[in-house]
């Protein structure tokens, strides 16, 4: 008897063995790891900016796609199930904040929208038709604002813009959350220079997406991009205010990547 049961242990301990080999040595079939794409829910589906269709078999974040219109995804691509259309694990998706741009001369009126506090473009990149952005702008943090509530707006200088050249301007109203600059005056030794030295400052960020094809008549165009931001140096921010202007060329036809690095949202919430 304890012979057929060294045999029998002998017996499963090596057909494990065999068992675990094999399902190690498995191939990993996997097309790719992390990618991050922009786009949007389609008939259930997710559809990037380039054109490729993801079907989300597996989704490892916390998000209601079912409410989903423009998101950014980071998954990982496990088999192509047909022409441009792929079966994905997502490992992070999050919505876009997705707004039409507005006229400079139909806001004349509006104070909340003609307000431009100045504010960080991280990054920018065209694709799918929109301009796409990572804003960041500064926060109170301490004390903590429990109505913070920042807004952006794209706003096309109807008057700049001539043929084949669009000048935009990205406003930022941070509905008096945002830092000054003391005047000099003010100022005494070894103090900071900003408005309140109570006050603790931090920084939020965010993702948004700017529809701009249907403004664009030509195929191609220059587009003229400006916004007030403070002064960075040495990767600290002044409270000192400068204009900043960025030019680049605008195809029907053009896409660009979005950042291979999700940047993940704070709590800021942007309108």
């Amino acid at each position: 008897n304890y012979m057929k049961l060294f045999k029998s242990i002998i017996f499963y301990t090596i057909a494990g063995l065999i068992l675990f080999n094999m399902v190690s040595c498995k191939k990993d079939e996997t097309i790719r790891y992390g990618n991050v794409t922009m786009g949007n829910r389609v008939n259930g589906k997710f559809i990037s900016d380039q054109g490729n269709t993801f079907n989300l078999v597996e989704i490892n974040a916390k998000i209601n796609f079912d409410k989903f219109r423009r998101g950014i995804m980071q998954c990982d691509v496990l088999r192509q199930t047909g022409e441009k259309e792929y079966d994905v694990r997502v490992t992070y998706l999050d919505t876009v904040l997705t707004k039409a741009p507005v006229m400079a001369s139909a806001i004349e009126e509006d104070s909340d929208k003609k307000v431009q506090d100045p504010i960080h473009i991280e990054q920018y990149w065209v694709s799918g038709g929109y301009l796409n952005m990572y804003v960041v702008f500064e926060i109170q943090i301490d004390p903590m604002l429990k109505d913070s509530k920042h807004m952006v707006n794209l706003v096309l200088d109807d008057s700049a813009s001539t043929e084949g050249t669009y000048t935009f301007a990205l406003h930022h109203n941070a509905f008096g959350e945002t830092f000054k600059q003391k005047e000099p005056e003010e100022l005494v030794p070894d103090v900071n220079p900003m408005a309140d030295d109570s006050i603790n400052w931090g920084f939020a960020g965010s993702y948004v997406s700017f529809p701009i094809a249907d403004l664009i008549e030509e195929k191609e165009a220059k587009i003229v991009l400006k916004w007030k931001s403070h002064i960075i140096t040495d990767f600290a921010w002044s409270a000192k205010v400068e204009d900043k202007t960025r030019e680049f060329l605008y195809s029907k036809d053009s896409f660009e990547h979005a950042p291979l690095h999700i940047k993940t949202k704070t709590a800021a919430q942007v309108r």
